[in-house]
C-alpha cells in the first residue's frame, strides 16, 4: 500500500505533465482534453485523506 504523500506527489506530477502538454497542443480539443485530465489529477492529489482523518474515521 502506498502512502498518501506518494500518491499526492504522483498525481500532482501527472497534472503538471498534462498542463505542459496542454500548452504545447495546437488543436483546441486536445488543449481542452489535457486541461480536463490535469484537473482530475489535481482533484486526486488534493482529495487524499490525511492520516488523522483516516484514524478518526476508523474509531
Amino acid at each position: 500500500m502506498t502512502s498518501p504523500e506518494i500518491d499526492e506527489d504522483y498525481f500532482y506530477q501527472r497534472a503538471e505533465t498534462e498542463l505542459e502538454l496542454a500548452q504545447k497542443a495546437t488543436h483546441p480539443a486536445a488543449v481542452r482534453a489535457h486541461y480536463i485530465i490535469a484537473n482530475h489529477y489535481l482533484d486526486r492529489a488534493y482529495s487524499q485523506p490525511d492520516a488523522n482523518t483516516a484514524a478518526e474515521a476508523a474509531e
